[in-house]
């Protein structure tokens, strides 16, 4: 037996730590994306899908949904680089038995109502689209470098690939549980 004895085990064998976050949406960009699209339109259509996709690993409470048949809502705030493609992700799915909307709610926005708040950029001078969501139990995400400060989740290119970190303190002072899988995920976790 090798110095590892049992343990090794042959890396076909391995479990894929991306393998069960990436089959089910890689399956809606071949829908949301063709070969003629650019990059970046791939890459947005991967961080639409990521966006619905944390939905699941959050745990919200109670006082985030204030009528048993009100939808889960995603919105977008500031410049929208999704386009039609979050629609598209979206269209007939579930959260928590609640059919998923999408709203945008543009650099003046009104974010009440949300459940993640994805804020793009905007030229507007007074643009601040998480001061509203501060104690509020919303999952703010904006896209690192070009999106504002203060989001609890970032999308970050590494590698040629989106990825994500998360600002689990944050999202805990807001009353939001995110799962231990999910910050598996993460490239960077902050705890404080």
């Amino acid at each position: 037996m090798d110095d590892l004895g049992a343990r090794a085990v042959p890396a076909r064998n391995r479990p894929r730590r991306w393998a069960w976050w990436s089959l089910p949406f890689v399956a809606g960009l071949a829908c949301a994306a063709s070969p003629a699209n650019s990059p970046e339109s791939l890459e947005r259509a991967i961080q639409a899908n990521f966006l619905f996709k944390f939905a699941p690993f959050v745990e919200w409470p109670p006082a985030a949904f204030t009528a048993a048949d009100k939808g889960f809502v995603i919105c977008v705030a500031g410049d929208d680089p999704f386009g039609s493609v979050l629609n598209e992700v979206v269209r007939g799915q579930k959260v928590a038995q609640r059919p998923v909307v999408v709203r945008r709610t543009g650099a003046q926005g009104d974010p009440s109502g949300c459940q993640i708040l994805f804020a793009g950029p905007s030229a507007a001078p007074d643009y601040a689209p998480f001061a509203a969501t501060q104690g509020q139990p919303v999952l703010t995400v904006t896209d690192k470098g070009t999106g504002p400060a203060g989001a609890m989740i970032e999308f970050v290119r590494q590698g040629g690939h989106v990825r994500f970190q998360i600002d689990d303190g944050a999202a805990r002072a807001n009353g939001l549980k995110i799962s231990s899988k999910l910050l598996g995920l993460a490239i960077a976790v902050d705890r404080k």
